[in-house]
């Protein structure tokens, strides 16, 4: 999806906090700006965080490998 570049620079402006990896890969993953303003505004504070394509959202995880989505031995 092609986002408004004024409306990325204020986002970005606004969510300077933000990673540049994280806000870069949900710029990528938003459907429009509406969707990436969500997207930032529920971002977890605790970290780290993985996106889900389920959530449509980045969410929390203790699993730093991610092993429960993958089916071990």
């Amino acid at each position: 999806m092609n986002l408004n570049s004024e409306t990325k620079e204020k986002l970005r402006d606004r969510y300077r906090h933000v990673h540049p990896l994280v806000f870069h890969r949900s710029c990528e993953r938003a459907t429009s700006d509406v969707d990436l303003f969500d997207i930032l505004e529920n971002l977890p504070e605790k970290r780290p965080v993985y996106w889900s394509e389920d959530d449509h959202g980045w969410v929390c995880t203790q699993d730093l490998l991610l092993a429960k989505n993958f089916k071990l031995g």
